[in-house]
């Protein structure tokens, strides 16, 4: 079995939370295309903070019955080492299950350079899967992101959001306890 992640972030207050939707390679187009399926006419992509609260309830609902896991990671540092930690922990994660392939929405180029860079690193030193391939892109050009956009933000709205998230929730880590 081999697995991918799909990654996108979001700051609450003082939470920095990156979630990771983890899909069996198996898995994939299945997925991409319920999730296609899910937009209205003229939608170009899912953006859970552009939903209303009705049809938000609607999306969480169908993207809990797709053959997908997500990974919150959290921290309450600021976004620079918080990210770091968060992307830290998810390639430890993925390195125990066997991960081919990580993409994370597009940010700025220099973001996505520094990534590059602690993802290169981390393979080198073993902290990351070997034959992980990564990419940037954006939520238009893969719809898997969209779930990790949800979740992030559910689960940082916190309350009932939060409780409805969690059907599609396989574990939360506080990244600031255990990475440097």
């Amino acid at each position: 079995m081999t697995v991918q992640a799909f990654v996108d972030e979001s700051r609450r207050g003082r939470s920095y939370l990156v979630c990771a939707v983890v899909v069996e390679a198996e898995d994939l187009v299945r997925s991409r295309v319920s999730l296609r399926g899910m937009l209205l006419s003229g939608q170009r992509r899912l953006h859970f903070a552009n939903e209303s609260g009705r049809r938000r309830k609607s999306i969480l609902a169908k993207m809990a019955k797709l053959p997908v896991r997500v990974w919150v990671y959290m921290s309450g540092e600021k976004e620079p080492l918080a990210r770091r930690r968060s992307i830290a922990a998810l390639l430890r994660d993925l390195d125990a299950v066997n991960g081919e392939r990580l993409v994370i929405e597009r940010r700025e180029i220099s973001q996505d350079a520094r990534e590059k860079s602690q993802i290169a690193e981390a393979k080198r030193l073993g902290l990351a899967p070997a034959r992980l391939n990564y990419d940037h892109l954006g939520p238009n050009e893969e719809p898997l992101l969209w779930i990790a956009d949800a979740v992030a933000w559910a689960y940082g709205a916190g309350g009932t959001w939060r409780q409805r998230a969690g059907e599609l929730i396989e574990q939360v880590k506080d990244v600031d306890c255990c990475f440097p």
